[in-house]
């Protein structure tokens, strides 16, 4: 299954783009799921269709829901709730799915457990979602380096089992004098968190388009964005620009084209009508919109990577602002205001970690 996924600083014209992209690709044979992530949602006023937290059939190839964050992350806490049997950890089964904060994020984690039961349901070949907002998912990108964060600073946990000194030495509460239950759910939401992670890397193919007004193209944010999402690991394949030709200088085209750079995103420009009508009007928009064509216009490049060698494309990016760093067998990217912990096994085994930009490929790997 395919992932899609649409963001931008105004809803309306993202959502207008979902609809259209999601009806088109239904009409030319993907079996799609369209899910709204909120947390304001579009997608039913848009179709005249009252929508819910489940897949709604609305053709034989479209199907579309709401996503609700805490009802979904509260049914995956109802799932780790029964391992929470002992130790520090045991006092958290008490905690009712009620009582889970509204974390920075959650929109996006939810998205990410919707795509995870989609894809084990072998339903669809397409998922597209409508948002989060290009902040909301960067954090949500962001939580794995977080939490293991925490979990190295408490209780001297790396990479699973703990096997640097340092951070054992340094730990509030050294995992060493706890009993292996009391850690383990801690570092299984890790884990999971992170794997949610890599199933929206370039490898799984999934692919984030931002959608944009044409005086959007000049300014700081969207290359912000895009930057952030290649550090990440996140392919951007598209910007669809809202808006006539005529809107759009030649400066930026050259700007967006794999001539310039195959880490860029490439430009897709029509003007999206955004009232509200049925399926068949936003099946037309989508084919205009993909010029009866399919909705994949390119395949973004997939450097191949390993657990010793890791490479990023990251668009836009200006190797001055780049700061490499290696902390508790981790390597530590700073780009500007941005930052991503890097896992390289190699370097546990006492490797040498190396860099190179190439373009606007980052290279790390471990001799």
């Amino acid at each position: 299954m395919r992932t899609l996924i649409f963001t931008a600083h105004h809803q309306l014209q993202q959502s207008a783009a979902v609809l259209a992209t999601a009806c088109h690709a239904a009409r030319r044979g993907y079996r799609t799921l369209l899910a709204s992530s909120g947390p304001g949602h579009l997608i039913g006023h848009l179709l005249h269709q009252s929508l819910g937290s489940r897949p709604l059939e609305l053709e034989p190839n479209l199907a579309a829901m709401e996503i609700h964050p805490h009802e979904e992350v509260a049914r995956r806490w109802e799932q780790v709730r029964p391992s929470l049997r002992s130790g520090l950890v045991s006092r958290l089964r008490d905690l009712g799915p009620d009582e889970l904060p509204a974390f920075p994020g959650i929109d996006a984690v939810a998205a990410m457990l919707v795509a995870e039961r989609a894809r084990q349901s072998g339903r669809f070949d397409l998922l597209i979602l409508d948002g989060p907002s290009p902040d909301s998912l960067l954090r949500a990108l962001t939580l794995p380096d977080v939490l293991r964060w925490a979990v190295r600073l408490i209780f001297g946990l790396d990479r699973g089992p703990g096997k640097s000194r340092a951070s054992q030495e340094q730990a509030m509460i050294p995992a060493a004098i706890l009993a292996p239950s009391a850690t383990a759910p801690l570092q299984e939401l890790r884990i999971e968190l992170e794997a949610q992670r890599a199933r929206l890397e370039t490898e799984s193919g999934a692919r984030v388009r931002m959608v944009v007004l044409p005086p959007e193209l000049h300014l700081p944010p969207l290359r912000s964005a895009l930057t952030a999402f290649g550090l990440y690991g996140l392919a951007s394949d598209e910007v669809i620009v809202n808006g006539t030709p005529d809107q759009v200088d030649d400066a930026s085209r050259h700007e967006f084209s794999h001539e310039t750079s195959r880490a860029r995103p490439l430009l897709r420009i029509d003007q999206i009508d955004t009232t509200a009508t049925d399926r068949d009007a936003w099946a037309l928009r989508g084919a205009a919109l993909y010029r009866d064509g399919d909705i994949f216009m390119s395949e973004p490049p997939r450097p191949q990577s390993s657990d010793r060698d890791m490479r990023l494309l990251i668009p836009f990016l200006d190797a001055k602002s780049l700061d490499i760093a290696v902390a508790n067998e981790e390597v530590v990217v700073q780009l500007g205001q941005l930052r991503r912990h890097v896992l390289l096994p190699g370097l546990v085994d006492g490797g040498r970690l190396r860099a190179r930009v190439e373009g606007e490929v980052l290279r790390l790997w471990v001799e």
